[in-house]
């Protein structure tokens, strides 16, 4: 059965992937041509991250109960830490068309590291919870997300150091990095939470078997 709380999951998981494409694409376009060209994307797709980790964030408030407060609230954590993140970067980088240039690329270096600080933390908490396909999908998938915002936040801090295509070419790769977390999360949360096993009369778990969802 799936609940509000999951149906927040999923679209924010959607909204995810969807603002690391659209970032990854300004990025590219940015790195290929060595201008602001597509800085406007890179913008837009991190004002869509926000709005998709807000949404993960409210709906893991909603699946709380007792017995996963716990591990739930790293999620919680990890998914507002990564939403203000993903602000900060987008700010910076308006702060950088606006001709603020270094303070803006600062900003964005600041918001890569909390982005990358928040999906490690959503990993850690979804090591910590039973072992699923969905719960390996969740820690690769926020893994790969947390690389990749440190890896910009590594590039920006090159540009700072008159190193900017090295930068540039970092920012890249920390962008098609986050991209690859996003859709594994997508299909993290489109797998649903798997059946628990149903208890005997000894208190011992049953297995399920698949012939008995047929």
């Amino acid at each position: 059965m799936i609940t509000h709380g999951d149906d927040l999951l999923i679209s924010g998981a959607w909204l995810l992937g969807i603002g690391t494409l659209v970032g990854a694409i300004g990025q590219t376009r940015q790195t290929l041509t060595s201008t602001d060209l597509g800085k406007d994307l890179v913008l837009k797709g991190n004002g869509i991250e926000a709005v998709g980790n807000s949404l993960q964030a409210i709906g893991r408030s909603k699946m709380l109960n007792p017995e996963s407060e716990r591990t739930e609230t790293y999620f919680i954590f990890g998914s507002w830490l990564e939403a203000i993140g993903n602000i900060a970067d987008a700010v910076g980088i308006g702060m950088q068309l606006s001709g603020s240039v270094e303070e803006g690329i600062r900003t964005d270096a600041i918001g890569s590291g909390l982005q990358g600080l928040g999906a490690a933390i959503e990993a850690f908490g979804a090591s910590l919870t039973e072992e699923t396909i969905s719960r390996s999908f969740e820690i690769k998938g926020n893994g790969l997300i947390s690389a990749g915002s440190f890896l910009e936040s590594v590039g920006n801090i090159f540009i700072l150091n008159e190193k900017v295509r090295v930068g540039e070419h970092i920012l890249l790769l920390g962008s098609w990095t986050q991209v690859f977390g996003a859709f594994i999360l997508i299909e993290a949360f489109s797998l649903g939470p798997e059946p628990e096993p149903e208890r005997g009369t000894d208190g011992h778990n049953r297995h399920y078997s698949y012939a008995n969802y047929c």
